[in-house]
C-alpha cells in the first residue's frame, strides 16, 4: 500500500496518508505512528536525526522522503519523486530527469494552491521549495518549519 504526501499551506502540516505531521512534533511519536514505512534512520550526534520513509506517492508518482529532527522536534522534510521512464545515466537522474521532477513537483503543488519558483515560497509557518540543486545535481523538494 501506498501512502500520498500532502501538505496544507496555511497550517504546514504535513500529511502521509491520514496522519498529519505537526511543526515541531517529536520524533518518538512520529517513529511510533509511522513504522511501518521507516526504510532507515540517522543520527548525526549533533542534535539532527533524520529519518528516512519510502511507500509514499505524491501527485500519484512513487515517492520517498526524509524526516529532519532537530534536539528530537520535526523540522524540515524532504522528498524525492521517481517519475517513470525519467532517463538515467547510470544510478544518477539526468538534468533532464531532474527538471522534469522539479516541474512536476511545482505543478503538483499548484494545484493545492502552493506557487513555487526559483526562490521558497515563504508562509508564516515556514517555506516550501522545488528547486535544482547545483551542488548534489538532483531535485531538491521540501519544506522547512520557523
Amino acid at each position: 500500500m501506498k501512502y500520498e504526501i500532502t501538505i496544507d499551506p496555511q497550517s504546514g502540516t504535513f500529511g502521509i496518508g491520514n496522519v498529519t505531521l505537526e511543526p515541531q512534533q517529536i520524533k518518538s511519536e512520529v517513529e511510533k505512528i509511522l513504522s511501518q514505512l521507516l526504510k532507515s534512520q540517522r543520527d548525526h550526534s549533533n542534535g539532527y536525526e533524520w529519518l528516512y520513509l519510502e511507500g509514499l506517492t505524491f501527485g500519484g508518482e512513487p515517492t520517498s522522503a526524509g524526516l529532519c529532527f532537530q534536539d528530537g522536534k520535526l523540522e524540515h522534510v524532504s522528498w524525492s519523486v521517481k517519475l517513470p521512464d525519467a532517463p538515467m545515466e547510470g544510478d544518477w537522474p539526468t538534468r533532464e530527469a531532474i527538471d522534469a521532477e522539479v516541474a512536476f513537483v511545482r505543478g503538483v503543488l499548484a494545484r493545492k494552491g502552493i506557487t513555487v519558483g526559483e526562490r521558497p515560497q515563504k508562509y508564516l509557518w515556514g517555506e516550501i521549495w522545488s528547486t535544482f540543486d547545483s551542488k548534489g545535481f538532483v531535485a531538491a523538494n521540501g519544506l522547512r518549519f520557523k
